[in-house]
């Protein structure tokens, strides 16, 4: 294995796992809880629950944008699972909208473009906001727009984009690495607009 793979599947392991352990974390202390109590609380099990629900989505996206092609069969799958995977960000402060103009008629490959974009423009919210995804039939373009209270696209993030440097592997970047090796696969490209205001992701083939 090239070491550059190499470094990177560490990367991704380490960014999945930390991702998926507090949650995991919780669910187990709400069941010791509950074992605890000798009995069902009703609050306990209900965050139990909750918790379950977020480790569910994280592991649906991450098998879908990450893994292979099966799950990925239409627009309306992939809305459900980018949509499930951002409300598992969400806590009282923080909270996702998506609104996709995006039509039915895709290349199915597109689909996993979308979760990859999706989760960097969720991460550049870091107080939450909207996620527009538009994509035409025919356009051979993705463009993602993200907007908010709070606008910030990491450097490590962008140094990538721009190539202005070699890949650089840590959790941050998992996503956008993998992201420009699928772009690369399809002959297509990513370009940034950055802002305090907004960020837009456009994905487009190279001509």
């Amino acid at each position: 294995m090239p070491q550059c793979d190499f470094l990177f599947a560490k990367s991704a392991l380490t960014r999945f796992s930390h991702d998926l352990s507090g949650v995991i974390g919780a669910v187990s202390s709400s069941l010791s809880l509950l074992s605890e109590l000798g009995g069902t609380d009703n609050e306990t099990l209900d965050l139990a629950c909750a918790n379950a629900d977020i480790l569910m989505g994280r592991l649906r996206f991450f098998r879908a944008a990450f893994g292979n092609e099966g799950p990925l069969t239409d627009l309306a799958v992939t809305r459900k699972i980018l949509e499930d995977y951002l409300h598992t960000l969400e806590n009282r402060v923080v909270r996702f909208s998506c609104v996709w103009q995006a039509d039915r008629e895709l290349p199915i490959f597109l689909f996993r473009l979308m979760l990859l974009t999706g989760q960097i423009a969720a991460e550049s919210l870091t107080r939450g906001g909207e996620i527009t995804i538009k994509a035409k039939a025919g356009s051979k373009e993705i463009r993602v727009e993200a907007k908010g209270k709070t606008v910030c696209l990491d450097p490590e993030v962008l140094k990538v984009v721009h190539n202005e440097a070699d890949q650089v592997l840590c959790t941050k970047t998992v996503p956008v690495v993998f992201l420009q090796n699928c772009l690369a696969e399809q002959n297509w490209h990513l370009s940034v607009v950055d802002s305090a205001e907004s960020l837009i992701m456009l994905l487009n083939e190279k001509h």
